[in-house]
């Protein structure tokens, strides 16, 4: 018998017609599968086959930017609102690349090779992005797909095996060290109130700016956080985590805040008694570094030279702060579920990766003391 032939169409390809059944109203679906030849086509449409028999739904939509879109849906009720835009932010650069794509054209290359322009030069800022960028990328490209597999769109999630370029730069937070925390609680300024209060409570940036003084129980040592200012939409927000939490205070912290004035119903105020924004936080950080430069830095110049004061000091940001007091409930062994209820982290995750970074560290300087020893050794 004589092998069956589909008739070539002008352009020179064979098309092989798939049936993929019929929809609400009774009218039949088909995939079509092109190939060279006969066999070429015959093999993409045996692939079609065995994918319906598995359970692959290729009557729904297969865009990749519909793919996004069920997602990001998902997602809104289980994040904040802070964390969702974050996402749908990033999304719309995935999508700018892979919206009008068929996911189930997408290949695991296809993915790697986004990564590794994004390694190079990330369009949002135009400069390199970081490791803890790229990750969130990898995480989100493979989330998608999860979902897609998840829906039978597709069989395979070709973005589960990514990877981050080796030489990526990694951007970290580092915890002060115990002459520089001294140095926080001894040194007079008037961005002192917040760093001590962020060191000691951990609280965000714009936790600490909407913080007031009827939020603070001095008789119970706690802190009700209870709104974020949110400097980008001038907004107060819910917390990070989309829940308001009750953190309690080392009684060093609660002394201290006892000590200082009440200009305001806020706890830290600008020079002329309103909130902090955005750019008071800027200004009063910077004048800080450059005054403990003067102090402890070693130099004699003035901070006010117009040739410049060389930056001496190693200087820290205010998040530094809220990744020391994480340090520091490491260092006094407390629990790694306090913690995160302390931090205010929405996934125990987020800290025990703190947990397992400064235990690292650790070990290391343990290492470094023995290399130390034994090199003293005869």
């Amino acid at each position: 018998m004589p092998q069956k032939s589909n008739t070539r169409r002008a352009d020179g390809l064979i098309c092989v017609r798939v049936c993929l059944g019929s929809d609400a109203g009774g009218r039949y679906k088909y995939k079509y599968c092109y190939g060279h030849t006969q066999k070429e086509a015959e093999q993409k449409a045996d692939v079609v086959r065995a994918s319906l028999r598995k359970g692959i739904d290729y009557k729904s939509r297969d865009q990749y930017s519909a793919v996004i879109d069920m997602w990001l849906m998902l997602k809104k009720s289980e994040v904040s609102q802070d964390q969702y835009n974050l996402l749908k932010s990033r999304c719309e650069l995935i999508r700018a690349k892979f919206g009008s794509e068929s996911v189930r054209n997408l290949k695991a290359f296809d993915f790697q090779f986004f990564i590794n322009d994004l390694a190079e030069r990330n369009p949002m800022t135009g400069k390199p992005s970081a490791q803890n960028t790229l990750k969130s990328y990898c995480q989100i490209l493979a989330a998608v797909g999860r979902a897609a597999v998840e829906n039978r769109i597709i069989e395979f999630n070709a973005a589960d095996y990514l990877k981050i370029p080796r030489d990526t730069p990694e951007r970290k937070r580092r915890s002060l060290n115990q002459e520089e925390r001294n140095r926080v609680m001894t040194f007079e300024h008037r961005a002192q109130p917040a760093a001590v209060l962020m060191m000691l409570s951990g609280l965000r940036r714009g936790e600490a700016t909407a913080l007031t003084w009827n939020d603070i129980d001095f008789n119970k040592s706690t802190i009700k956080v209870k709104r974020s200012y949110n400097f980008k939409q001038k907004a107060f927000k819910p917390p990070k985590n989309g829940k308001p939490r009750t953190i309690y205070i080392p009684q060093k912290l609660v002394a201290f805040l006892e000590g200082l004035p009440r200009k305001s119903e806020y706890v830290l105020t600008s020079a002329k008694g309103k909130m902090l924004s955005a750019t008071a936080w800027k200004r009063m950080f910077e004048s800080y570094m450059c005054d403990m430069n003067v102090t402890f830095g070693g130099c004699n110049n003035n901070k006010f030279d117009p040739h410049g004061t060389p930056m001496l000091i190693q200087t820290f940001t205010p998040h530094d702060l809220r990744h020391t007091f994480a340090t520091i409930l490491y260092e006094s062994g407390i629990d790694v579920l306090v913690a995160k209820e302390q931090l205010g982290h929405s996934d125990v995750k987020t800290t025990l990766a703190i947990y397992t970074h400064l235990s690292n560290e650790h070990q290391e300087r343990s290492v470094e003391k023995l290399d130390n020893y034994l090199m003293g050794v005869n």
